[in-house]
């Protein structure tokens, strides 16, 4: 992958793709960032609900699904050239319910802008409290939460096109990553001291009903499929390809990424490990208070990323164009995210919620409808490609397609196992 950086996310309306896009890297960093984040710190308790091997296991496979079903929404849009859910949607479903994948959308988005802002106001509150005690960030969490989000988060939302934001993914991955390499550091540091080999051999293998969990957990951090049709549309060189080529990069190093950190923090805790690791730590700890405050600004830069697609997803739903009373449409929708995050300290049960409905239905259960209802068109279109009377091809053709309907059915029914055993879970039906 070459090193350029400097080609925008997302380009102007009408702009045509030869004129503005992002290269590959570029992409993969943006995507990366939509990915990597303090979702993170949850993979590490993961491990403890389905043991070493099922935890390794459930990883291999969240990953093949996830990116499964972030490939799928590439390829359909690489042949209906959809840049949107909504022609996606409209193209594979009708017109008469494009409004369904927009209101899913829009909730989605909504709900994770408000876990990020309930999310900035904790890590603030805890890193502010050992690095300037006397701060108001220490003191009160609305007020930090309301200073961050009319400084650092407000600015961010009032770029049209996200082209900038390509810095501050390279940035909120760096400071993410000096998190990562002090878990790194402490336990492989004190190994013996903490027991690690000896914890990751006592929980080699084991079943539990709780590995549901783990699967829930895993599939939510390689969530950023609600910005695929952007991330395609936005290519410099918009080919399924390339594509794929940022999908595999992209997923393979979240992948990785995931199962060390996980594995590092689970064996420095063990069974005492929390759902975010960091609180596993001592308060006290100076470099604790320094990975609290690298999470709250990765945080920041991740924000912008879910609200550009909740805001271009409410205006859809009005029926109005995605610049159209551009300031008054960003101002109520960040004061509404803004709102709730303060309103609503323990949201655990809101995104597990939207987790298990509206989550698996934008990572699997839509992709998969749309490519099971656009298969036969697409296969029809393909007369004009001159190898339709081609054996061969059409052999190749017909495999290539079960392969994938096989895919379609797996991700359908990881979504909806996912989903209900989930709720079944935390009303504690099961």
């Amino acid at each position: 992958m070459t090193a350029d950086i400097t080609k925008p996310l997302l380009g102007k309306n009408g702009n045509k793709p030869t004129e503005v896009g992002s290269t590959v890297t570029a992409t993969v960093i943006n995507l990366l960032k939509n990915m990597v984040g303090a979702g993170l710190l949850n993979v590490c308790v993961a491990f403890q609900y389905a043991s070493v091997l099922g935890g390794l296991l459930i990883m291999l496979f969240s990953s093949f699904v996830c990116t499964g079903g972030f490939l799928l929404i590439g390829y359909c849009c690489s042949k209906t050239q959809a840049k949107t859910f909504r022609e996606l949607w409209r193209s594979a479903m009708g017109q008469n319910t494009e409004k369904t994948v927009d209101v899913v959308l829009f909730f989605h988005t909504l709900f994770s802008c408000v876990g990020y802002v309930t999310m900035i106001g904790d890590f603030c509150i805890k890193s502010a409290s050992g690095l300037m005690p006397d701060s108001i960030f220490a003191r009160r969490r609305e007020s930090s939460i309301l200073v961050i989000s009319l400084f650092g988060i407000f600015p961010l939302c009032l770029y049209k096109n996200l082209e900038p934001l390509k810095y501050t993914s390279v940035v909120g991955l760096f400071i993410t990553a000096i998190s990562c390499a002090y878990i790194f550091y402490d336990v492989v540091a004190n190994a013996e001291e903490y027991h690690a080999a000896e914890t990751l051999q006592d929980h080699m293998w084991y079943v539990k009903l709780d590995m549901f969990k783990t699967l829930a957990l895993f599939n939510g951090s390689f969530s950023a499929h609600y910005n695929a049709p952007t991330y395609y549309a936005e290519l410099k060189e918009r080919t399924f390809l390339n594509y794929m080529r940022v999908s595999f990069w992209a997923f393979g190093i979240a992948t990785l990424l995931f199962t060390a950190f996980g594995l590092a923090g689970f064996a420095r805790f063990g069974d005492e490990v929390l759902g975010n690791v960091l609180k596993s730590y001592s308060p006290d700890d100076p470099m604790i208070q320094i990975s609290w405050f690298c999470m709250m600004v990765s945080t920041v830069f991740n924000f912008p990323h879910a609200f550009q697609r909740m805001r271009s997803s409410f205006n859809a739903l009005i029926n109005r164009g995605p610049e159209d009373n551009f300031l008054v449409t960003t101002i109520v929708l960040l004061g509404l995210s803004v709102y709730m995050g303060v309103a609503f300290k323990d949201i655990a049960v809101i995104k597990m919620i939207k987790g298990a409905t509206l989550g698996v239905s934008i990572m699997f259960i839509f992709p998969a409808l749309f490519f099971l209802q656009l298969n036969q068109p697409i296969q029809m279109k393909r007369k004009c490609s001159g190898d339709v009377n081609d054996p061969n091809s059409k052999f190749r053709r017909r495999r290539r397609g079960n392969w994938l309907r096989v895919l379609c059915v797996i991700m359908m029914i990881t979504g909806f196992v996912q989903g209900l055993l989930a709720l079944l879970v935390h009303y504690k039906v099961i």
